[in-house]
């Protein structure tokens, strides 16, 4: 059993994995993944390469922390659109301001949600903090600036669901905040998570006509849990 932070990045990364991936092929062409989405987004995440080939846009590879390799091409097909994921805890590039705390949600809007303070016996909520980021190459699969706005914003939106969590029902694809054996999580310290929502999220287009182009995706995830004084 490892500790809440990790846990919850790796059940995420799992998670990501499991319900969203881009074809891939070995260097001779032997296609070795088939893309897929959820069956409800496939008309949403389908696009047309510069062969006339049908795909799925999806990520090639999702990383915990920075992806060590070589970014632009990690389909091995310069058809696919080179796309990664990275899960962070913290924020590498906002250290200081996005970081796990005692203190409620940032977010105003989620003055609805209960949360979780202090209470006799010394139990208390956390706010647990991460990065999902997401970046596309387009530059070798020749989508247009339109095309790249509607795959990248579709993504975005995606993600942000992806990230959410509810103990009660949700969407198939929202987050179960499970363990690696498919039970809820719940670290050596008596952490557990209730809840996970991104409150803030944000995108931008680099590269430039006609189809060099590159597309960020930055989503800021918070997991609301509570630590009892009782080991797990």
């Amino acid at each position: 059993m490892d500790a809440i932070t990790y846990m919850l990045m790796s059940s995420l990364k799992r998670h990501i994995e499991a319900i969203w991936y881009s074809d891939l092929y070995e260097y001779d062409s032997t296609q070795t993944r088939v893309g897929a989405c959820p069956a409800a987004l496939v008309d949403l995440f389908t696009y047309t390469d510069k062969a006339g080939v049908q795909r799925i846009f999806a990520p090639c590879s999702v990383t915990l922390g920075r992806l060590q390799e070589e970014a632009l091409n990690l389909a091995k097909n310069v058809a696919i659109p080179s796309a990664y994921v990275e899960v962070v805890s913290n924020d590498y590039e906002e250290v200081e301001s996005w970081r796990h705390t005692i203190s409620r949600s940032s977010s105003e809007n989620r003055s609805r949600i209960r949360d979780y303070p202090f209470m006799v016996g010394g139990e208390h909520g956390m706010t647990r903090r991460f990065i999902v980021k997401m970046i596309t190459y387009f530059l070798e699969s020749d989508q247009g600036v339109e095309e790249i706005n509607r795959l990248g914003h579709a993504g975005c939106s995606f993600l942000e669901s992806i990230c959410t969590a509810h103990w009660e029902m949700g969407l198939d694809w929202n987050w179960k905040l499970l363990d690696e054996n498919g039970v809820k999580i719940v670290d050596p310290f008596g952490e557990r998570p209730w809840t996970a929502h991104a409150p803030i999220s944000h995108t931008r287009v680099r590269g430039g006509p006609p189809t060099d182009y590159i597309f960020d995706t930055k989503v800021y995830v918070e997991v609301s849990s509570y630590r009892s004084n009782e080991a797990a």
